[in-house]
């Protein structure tokens, strides 16, 4: 069988998970036997796409009038079909696998003529909404009304449209309820990610709390921060994994670490909680790659988060310091209960997202619609 694999790439420093669904994929697909696997990225914008994606005017875009969402979506969408015509002329799949949809607008010709699974982590109008930056302007409503329109109609062309989790799954559904939509998620390398041994942990005088994110603010870095306010230096320490410009304070350790640096995989080791306090995010991997590494997860209730944590962790509402301030501390001062939830998360990650395990599932959906 052959499969063809397309990605959208990373966009910049606030997306970073597209790259890492690549590399899993490679990796784990070279253990299916009888596939022959065909993997295309979209190259990163050029000078003039970037300009028609992104040029922005602050007058304009109080009022919506940049039709800035619709650009984008236009551009990528446009760029994403020229790409995949070219791969799916010269390989000539029997299936393809996309990510993320929000590429495909333009593709239905495509996938009309391909059996398609899309990929979702998180539909465009949920995105749009996160509660970190939501905007009720009409003109920015209007264009979501288009863009979403478009991809409806992607979904219902798909043959197959895999939610990441359930909370994406029920707004696929919303969105298009003629969708053929089941639960997948790409998973992880669980013998790369895995619990420091005991007697490898590093003796520190206080508790570490580990964030990593890319957006400071929309990730709740500075809400942290802010909530453990005197205790910061005092009683626990934050290793904080960001390309954000971020004020020095005492307690307070900024990294600048790629994804796959070996000092971030030992910081994962090494920390006794994962916080992320997220205002904007669907299915993040750090909190994924936290729960392999058997840390207990302190999350807001955005997204697909409670979906990915269940009962590996602790929720507080996005914004509410009072309540991540006291989680936080609640959870450093019980050792006994950070370690039972810290060994429910890798039992989690072993149950739901093991690479191996998911993306034999994933060759299996995709053998199903290329022979229908």
């Amino acid at each position: 069988m052959r499969l063809l694999f397309f990605n959208e790439g990373n966009l910049g420093s606030h997306v970073l998970g597209q790259a890492q669904v690549e590399a899993t994929l490679r990796a784990m697909t070279d253990d299916v036997a009888g596939l022959e696997a065909e993997f295309v990225t979209l190259a990163p914008q050029g000078r003039w796409a970037h300009a028609a994606a992104s040029w922005s005017r602050p007058i304009l875009a109080k009022t919506g009038l940049e039709l800035r969402t619709l650009r984008w979506h236009a551009v990528q969408s446009t760029r994403g079909r020229g790409a995949l015509t070219q791969a799916v002329a010269a390989f000539r799949p029997d299936a393809m696998h996309v990510h993320s949809h929000s590429v495909a607008l333009q593709m239905r010709g495509l996938m009309a003529q391909t059996p398609t699974a899309l990929s979702v982590d998180v539909t465009i109008g949920d995105w749009a909404r996160m509660p970190a930056w939501r905007t009720a302007s009409r003109g920015a409503a209007l264009q979501l009304k288009v863009v979403e329109r478009a991809e409806r109609r992607a979904f219902e062309t798909a043959a197959l449209t895999l939610a990441w989790t359930d909370w994406a799954a029920r707004a696929v559904r919303a969105t298009a309820p003629g969708a053929n939509v089941v639960v997948h998620h790409p998973g992880l390398d669980l013998d790369r990610f895995s619990p420091a041994p005991a007697n490898e942990r590093a003796p520190r005088e206080r508790p570490r709390i580990l964030f990593v994110g890319g957006r400071w603010e929309d990730k709740g870095g500075a809400d942290l921060v802010a909530a453990l306010g005197d205790d910061l230096g005092t009683t626990v320490e934050i290793d904080a994994v960001t390309p954000a410009d971020v004020a020095p304070r005492d307690g307070l350790r900024v990294h600048r670490l790629g994804p796959g640096d070996p000092e971030l995989m030992e910081l994962r080791r090494q920390a006794d909680l994962l916080a992320l306090p997220s205002g904007a995010d669907a299915a993040p991997w750090a909190v994924l790659e936290g729960m392999a590494c058997g840390l207990p997860i302190l999350g807001s209730d955005v997204g697909g988060i409670p979906d990915l944590v269940g009962d590996a962790g602790v929720l507080v509402r996005y914004g509410d310091r009072r309540a991540l301030g006291d989680a936080a501390r609640s959870l450093i001062a019980d050792d006994a209960k950070r370690r039972a939830l810290g060994a429910a998360a890798r039992a989690r990650v072993e149950a739901k997202y093991d690479a191996r395990t998911n993306t034999r599932a994933l060759v299996d959906l995709l053998a199903g619609i290329a022979t229908r």
